[in-house]
């Protein structure tokens, strides 16, 4: 398992699976779990978007099917107004 320590990347693509996460903080990234094993301590997710792949986004669609699972709200993109500025 790789380990990510005091790693702060902002908008990019993680892949999740096989990864432990210790004291990070990820902002904006679209983060992507296919099912393997991951761990995270002391580790933030800041306005981040999760997906679904493999066997994961399989394991989604049949506890959709089953109705233990509502699929995701489609929600209209915003803008703030001080965007970049804190």
């Amino acid at each position: 398992m790789q380990v990510l320590e005091n790693w702060h990347p902002q908008g990019i693509t993680v892949y999740m699976d096989d990864k432990r996460f210790l004291n990070c903080v990820l902002t904006e990234c679209k983060l992507v779990y296919g099912g393997g094993d991951v761990t995270w301590e002391n580790t933030q997710f800041v306005n981040c978007q999760l997906t679904f792949d493999g066997a994961a986004q399989r394991t989604v669609a049949y506890l959709q099917n089953f109705g233990l699972m509502r699929p995701p709200e489609k929600v209209a993109p915003t803008v703030a107004a001080n965007s970049g500025v804190n």
